[in-house]
């Protein structure tokens, strides 16, 4: 089924994250991602409360941090959707190549596209414990991460309620938001996680914001 994962090999796990090794398999869905903390650093003060672009993400060609809709409501002119109770939640990774690949899985995510294919395709992370697919700037790898919400000052935050199902993770300013320190990933963070509705396509949504 899309909820099981195979075909990625984990290394040792140390310090809360298991080391990413090559793919060689098939590209995991309901386990592969849900809220980077380097994107969250990068995108520090960011937040997109629009439904129709619902995903922080960061754009290598702007140098910038925008909203992003779901990619795979608009794959090249096609939408991709998932209907089933089994299988509800529209979820994407990307190969090798940056191909896009959607499918349909029974545990929510929320992913930024620039971990997943700029910086990480053809990449998963196939252990519940480590779901999180993120990048170690210092150490210039993709790793598999705990996630961010589940150890905050050691509360763990979970989301209960069916209708708002995606724990989402992101960073506030600690400091003034006119301080050039507040955004980019400078100074102090206060974490900030939430819990938001699935994510579903409103009437014209587009591919940015």
């Amino acid at each position: 089924p899309p909820s099981v994962c195979v075909g990625y090999r984990i290394g040792a796990m140390a310090s809360g994250k298991a080391v990413v090794r090559t793919a060689v398999g098939s590209l995991c869905l309901g386990l592969a991602c849900t809220s980077s903390p380097y994107l969250a650093r990068l995108c520090r003060g960011h937040n997109c409360p629009d439904p129709a672009f619902p995903i922080l993400d960061f754009s290598g060609d702007d140098g910038k941090c925008i909203c992003r809709s779901h990619p795979c409501w608009d794959d090249n002119g096609v939408f991709h959707g998932c209907s089933t109770r089994e299988f509800p939640y529209l979820d994407f990774a990307y190969t090798d190549n940056q191909s896009l690949f959607c499918g349909c899985s029974d545990r929510p995510s929320y992913a930024p596209t620039f971990v997943l294919r700029d910086l990480c395709p053809g990449h998963g992370c196939d252990r519940a414990k480590y779901p999180v697919l993120d990048w170690d700037d210092d150490a210039g790898e993709c790793v598999c991460r705990a996630h961010p919400c589940w150890d905050v000052n050691g509360v763990k935050h979970l989301c209960e309620d069916p209708r708002f199902p995606i724990l989402r993770y992101r960073e506030e300013a600690a400091m003034p938001a006119a301080s050039p320190e507040a955004r980019g990933g400078g100074g102090r963070a206060r974490a900030v996680c939430e819990c938001i509705a699935k994510l579903e396509p409103p009437m014209g949504a587009g591919a940015e914001l």
